[in-house]
């Protein structure tokens, strides 16, 4: 199966040294730049492996980003997909571009969601407004933001100096270091090259409903970290040879697995969609994407309730690491629109599109 490549040398310790430096930065909520060093000196931020033959790989190190510290999973997928975004949309000299800033460690973000009252927008060649949930703008380079035009939504790569960043309403209750907040682009004069492909190609299908396995992904890894948390306390504690916790760590491992399982048949998916290897591959990604971020809700909010029964009281308490993972995970998956995702795989299922085992 694909997620035995996880033991491969390119994933080498990687969770764990993420993992050594997540309890810090949530003390902090600074960004995270010594996991992003990590990143960097594993080659993650100059050469991220977006190609349609990699997905598989690219979904298996967003999980183990996400298993050693969800913070720095947010954002290294946002920088996975704004490199693809820029590949897929970009002119050559974009594309050359933003391999140079990537080469020399520069971080890209995608920030889509406006300020309520205030949106990003372009007036006579100057950008006016803001966006909201920037994540990871105190270490980014260049952030891929939208504006709305008369012929849809325009992506722009803008570099981020010099910017005004209100991080005062940041208090989330996990997902400290993430650093999602409030960045106005008023008065920034907006450069022709910055345009990056058509007007909504931003939100072009199958890839903007089917990119949602990257971000199930990385909660999967969050998953994931809950888990070894729990197995690892009640094996200290010698309390793993109990027969009820026996069957919470059989239930937590089926979980993990199912979600494994699912991010095999996600980058399936993909792969066939951007071959079109049928004529309804594109519509099958988009029903996989969505039944994949559901399962992965579900499956991670069972093994969350486990893992709490599991530990009980005390890993409510700092500095117990399952203190941290409960109120990050719990964060991280509170995704948009779950219940839009779900209602479109139920319509794909009863107009015949997607099915149980089709792609077995």
């Amino acid at each position: 199966m694909q997620h035995e490549r996880l033991d491969a040398p390119v994933f080498s310790g990687l969770t764990q040294r993420l993992a050594a430096q997540a309890a810090d930065s949530d003390r902090s909520g600074e960004f995270p730049a010594k996991s992003f060093d990590i990143l960097r000196a594993g080659g993650h931020i100059a050469a991220p492996p977006v190609a349609v033959s990699d997905i598989g790989t690219l979904l298996l190190l967003l999980a183990a980003v996400g298993r050693g510290c969800l913070s720095t999973g947010r954002i290294f997928e946002g920088h996975c997909n704004a490199m693809l975004l820029i590949d897929t949309c970009g002119t050559p000299a974009q594309r050359k571009a933003a391999r140079a800033v990537a080469a020399k460690g520069g971080v890209f973000g995608v920030w889509n969601t406006d300020m309520p009252g205030n949106p990003l927008r372009l007036e006579d060649g100057q950008l006016i407004g803001a966006k909201n949930f920037s994540s990871g703008v105190d270490g980014l380079s260049h952030a891929i933001v939208t504006i709305a035009t008369t012929t849809g939504r325009q992506m722009l790569v803008v570099p981020l100096e010099d910017l005004e960043i209100d991080r005062s309403w940041w208090k989330p209750m996990g997902m400290h270091a993430s650093g999602s907040h409030i960045v106005d682009f008023t008065g920034r004069t907006a450069l022709f090259e910055w345009a990056l492909g058509r007007p909504d190609d931003y939100i072009a299908q199958p890839w903007f409903s089917g990119g949602a396995i990257r971000f199930a992904a990385v909660q999967l890894g969050g998953m994931h970290a809950v888990f070894d948390v729990a197995v690892e306390h009640l094996a200290r504690i010698r309390r793993d040879g109990d027969p009820y916790q026996r069957q919470r760590i059989a239930r937590m491992g089926i979980a993990v697995e199912t979600g494994y399982a699912w991010l095999d048949r996600a980058a399936t998916a993909w792969r066939e969609a951007a071959e079109a290897k049928t004529p309804t591959s594109s519509e099958r990604l988009v029903s996989t994407s969505n039944a994949f971020r559901t399962v992965v809700e579900t499956e991670a909010l069972a093994v969350l309730e486990l893992a709490e029964r599991s530990v009980g009281a005390g890993g409510f308490i700092a500095p117990h690491p399952l203190e941290r993972l409960v109120r990050d995970l719990r964060t991280y998956l509170r995704q948009p629109n779950p219940d839009g995702a779900l209602a479109a795989l139920g319509e794909a299922i009863s107009a015949g599109r997607w099915a149980p085992g089709m792609n077995a």
